[in-house]
């Protein structure tokens, strides 16, 4: 599991409107991003019902991305905040494909 420092408090993030925030949409994965001035990086993982009614499954995709980040070391670029808001798509698939679809946005 990834780092509590490196984890992203979510609706604080959304809820500051002065931020310049980026976004880049897949299939699977909508990321939103943004700078801070931290030496590191922080991410947040959004999963609502509708990806899985199970929310055993909601955590199981939701670890799967956090060591992904924790073991390509993302956290360890400088300077951004990013919201990754998996979508209904992406419940369906493996942990290899979850892997290699978001390998294609953040790398």
């Amino acid at each position: 599991m990834l780092a509590k420092k490196f984890r992203l408090q979510i609706q604080n993030w959304l809820n500051d409107r002065n931020k310049k925030i980026f976004s880049r949409k897949s299939e699977f994965f909508i990321i939103k991003s943004s700078s801070n001035n931290l030496g590191f990086s922080r991410f947040g993982v959004i999963i609502s019902k509708k990806v899985s009614k199970s929310a055993v499954r909601r955590n199981k995709i939701k670890r799967i991305i956090f060591n992904f980040i924790r073991l390509n070391k993302l956290h360890e670029i400088g300077g951004k905040d990013a919201a990754i808001t998996v979508l209904p798509a992406a419940g369906q698939l493996e942990k290899t494909e979850l892997e290699t679809n978001l390998k294609r946005l953040l790398i």
